[in-house]
């Protein structure tokens, strides 16, 4: 809608996790090479914690995008999913097509799968979304999974993906050897107001846009209201470009920012998390494409007239967040 208005030839902030709007900032960077090196090198599992909005799925995303790599989401959404129904679901996102009654029938099929068709690959990772819901059972059957040898290799890289209380849940005495297992781990914090700026340029140089948008003023409001957090900077820059457009502005200033704010106050105090919607490559297009698996007025009176269209936007784009 405003992408012509703003010079830009895509949306800079979409609230879907895009990897080629990942910036390396020195944390991101930091997680990045550390998550690599878990994958290719290092034995073990790997985990990646943060709060939610924090960038978890866009990191993700670009890791799943390694040379030689093939990678399948599992995405949990019941705390009481057994051995055989974590096999199932394996077995669904590597498209075996049948559902198994024992665990050794799907182990047998399973590595036959990997010997074919992806045999050619450095790895093969398995993406287990939301892992604070995991009960012990899963945890195990996903650390057997990461032990799996095919043709004397292991093949297969399990990254177990989590909020921040999953840390907690790996301590209890019956994980002891799910958390001996896990060799890499990484924490991705929210951004600092500097990061948040940072952020905020690159996504909008890499959205088209050459010259400054946020004003300075703007820039401290975002971080303010967002605390930070890539997901609400997203959010809320999205919206004050709405509010800017629907009033003719060229540049965002801070009471712009912090007037749209207002509607998006709901979206901004809770927005559920989004990581498990499928956004790395399925393990069938990873076989297809192996190495390619978010006029300046003189008054301010006039703007909540100016603005309702755009209110109207945000409760709908608030309705979507909420229920996604």
């Amino acid at each position: 809608m405003y992408k012509d208005h703003y010079r830009l030839s895509r949306e800079p902030f979409s609230a879907s996790p895009d990897p080629d709007f990942l910036w390396l900032n020195e944390k991101h960077a930091a997680a990045f090479e550390s998550l690599k090196k878990g994958i290719l090198e290092r034995e073990g599992c790997v985990l990646l914690v943060g709060d939610i909005g924090t960038g978890k799925t866009t990191l993700i995303q670009r890791l799943a995008r390694l040379g030689g790599v093939a990678a399948a989401l599992v995405a949990i959404h019941e705390t009481g999913m057994t051995r055989l129904d974590f096999c199932n679901t394996l077995a669904v996102e590597f498209g075996l097509k049948r559902r198994f009654e024992r665990r050794e029938d799907f182990y047998t099929e399973f590595k036959n799968v990997l010997l074919g068709k992806f045999s050619a690959y450095k790895k093969v990772l398995v993406v287990i979304d939301e892992a604070q819901r995991l009960n012990a059972q899963i945890l195990e059957e996903a650390v057997e999974l990461s032990n799996l040898e095919v043709a004397g290799c292991k093949l297969l890289k399990v990254i177990f993906v989590g909020q921040l209380d999953f840390d907690q849940v790996l301590k209890r005495e019956e994980n002891h050897g799910v958390l001996q297992n896990i060799k890499t781990h990484y924490c991705l914090e929210p951004l600092t107001e500097e990061e948040t700026r940072l952020y905020v340029a690159h996504r909008l140089q890499v959205a088209g846009r050459q010259t400054k948008l946020f004003t300075d003023d703007a820039l401290q409001a975002v971080h303010a209201l967002s605390r930070g957090y890539p997901r609400l900077i997203n959010i809320l820059c999205d919206h004050a470009l709405l509010y800017g457009y629907s009033a003719n502005l060229k540049e965002i200033d801070g009471q712009v920012v912090r007037e749209c704010s207002q509607d998006l106050e709901m979206a901004l105090g809770l927005v559920p998390e989004l990581d498990t919607d499928r956004s790395v490559p399925s393990v069938e297009e990873a076989i297809e494409s192996p190495h390619q698996p978010l006029a300046a007025a003189a008054g301010r009176s006039w703007r909540p007239f100016i603005y309702l269209a755009a209110a109207v936007a945000v409760v709908g784009l608030a309705f979507f967040v909420m229920t996604h």
